[in-house]
């Protein structure tokens, strides 16, 4: 009996565990179905012995009838030939086995391809953002350089017109000038002096009486027209002052220098505060922060904690580094939910930099600033009674720009900073 079955194992295929139905051999010397042999083969990257998993790169198949006829037997003897009762109770348990790990691997390849696709999904979804950024800032560029295109027409423009019109009044007064002199007893304009110096050399034999004639004509009236004409040179003189908005000089002595800390909890959520409040850039994440309605956002903007309504005020700030940045002052009551125009408009008075370029933040549009060099430490002046914004180099003493007439009303105002990516601003003692 334990012959008959060994003889029964060694007519039964290792794959679907049956007896063998035209067993083939391998290379190796194994025997399977063919149709089995097949099937494994179909869905296998390198074919391979199922037994030994000896590798077979020609994978050829030779058919063993014997081994055939000998299952073939077996087949027909039937239960009566031997027990089959273990072997049938064996068979169902490697069955069920190989029905687990069938299910297992269709559950295994079904999750693999449902997150192959969610990654696909993904990737599209991305590369569709980047294509709508790029795009955005694209546009953004171009509106900026249209700006500042129109902006260096109407400067050209204005340098043109001004030309022309102090043009015209230089000639005119001028010309009122030579008439006056002409009637001063023995004076001449410093404007001829260089004529009277090439006619002296030309004309050394000229009689003096005959150069004097003319300067004698109309004595006394030198008495009469000289305040007359300091006057009008003096009234002239006020108009181009005003014209190009130069007048007394303001010194930052006249200001009250206060110390400026920062309120976190008006900071855009990807700004760090120093513990000292004394400090602010931007992070590389975002904060945990609560959603306070004035709480900055989207704009990485943050106020000073301190608010004046009456007085001069004055405070220094320093670039410690970063190429992007604003400063200047704002309303209280400045938008800080959505996007906010950082002009007077807007409630802000300000001056940065931003894409290498120093401009005050003046309506409709920027004020390109020229500067030698962008200053790495400002003080902010606040006038507020006056209507009136001035920001001065430190390290030059130098003006950089001024707001003259400032609409606060009766509003508080609070320092207002603008933190661009890798910008550190310190507020200085």
């Amino acid at each position: 009996m334990a012959a008959a079955k060994e003889l029964q194992e060694e007519a039964i295929c290792s794959i679907c565990l049956d007896f063998f139905c035209a067993p083939v051999m391998l290379d190796c010397g194994h025997n399977f179905c063919q149709a089995c042999i097949s099937s494994y083969w179909a869905g296998a990257a390198a074919r391979a012995c199922p037994q030994c998993r000896d590798s077979l790169p020609g994978g050829v198949l030779r058919p063993n009838r014997p081994l055939g006829n000998i299952a073939e037997g077996l087949r027909r003897l039937g239960p009566a030939w031997g027990d089959e009762e273990p072997v049938q109770s064996e068979l169902e348990r490697l069955r069920r086995e190989k029905g687990e790990l069938e299910k297992q691997e269709r559950k295994e390849r079904w999750m693999c391809e449902d997150r192959l696709e969610k990654v696909k999904v993904e990737r599209r979804k991305i590369v569709l953002e980047f294509k709508q950024l790029r795009q955005y800032l694209e546009e953004q560029e171009c509106l900026l350089s249209s700006r500042l295109g129109e902006l260096e027409e109407q400067i050209a423009t204005r340098l043109k017109e001004n030309a022309a019109k102090f043009s015209k009044q230089l000639i005119y007064l001028g010309g009122l000038i030579k008439e006056k002199e002409r009637q001063l007893p023995g004076h001449q304009s410093l404007q001829d002096a260089g004529d009277v110096l090439s006619r002296c050399e030309r004309e050394k034999s000229q009689p003096k009486e005959e150069m004097n004639y003319e300067l004698k004509k109309e004595p006394g009236s030198c008495s009469e027209n000289t305040p007359a004409l300091e006057e009008m040179t003096r009234t002239h003189q006020d108009a181009l002052t005003s014209d190009t908005g130069e007048g007394v000089e303001e010194t930052w002595e006249q200001y009250t220098k206060v110390n400026i800390t920062l309120d976190p909890d008006t900071a855009q959520p990807w700004l760090i505060i120093s513990e000292d409040h004394r400090s602010v850039m931007q992070g590389a994440t975002k904060q945990s922060q609560l959603n306070r309605p004035e709480r900055f956002n989207p704009w990485t903007c943050v106020l000073g904690c301190e608010g004046f309504d009456s007085g001069r005020q004055c405070w220094e700030v320093e670039v410690a580094y970063g190429s992007c940045w604003a400063m200047g002052v704002a309303l209280e009551s400045v938008t800080r939910q959505g996007p906010n125009d950082m002009s007077p408009e807007g409630g802000i008075w300000a001056v940065g930099r931003y894409k290498e370029k120093f401009l005050a933040l003046t309506s409709p549009s920027p004020t390109p600033v020229l500067q030698s060099t962008v200053p790495r430490r400002v003080r902010i002046c606040l006038d507020h009674a006056g209507g009136q914004v001035m920001f001065v180099d430190v390290d030059s003493e130098a003006t950089i720009f001024t707001f003259p007439q400032a609409m606060f009303g009766r509003e508080r105002i609070h320092p207002w900073f603008w933190v661009g990516h890798e910008t550190q601003l310190k507020m200085c003692l």
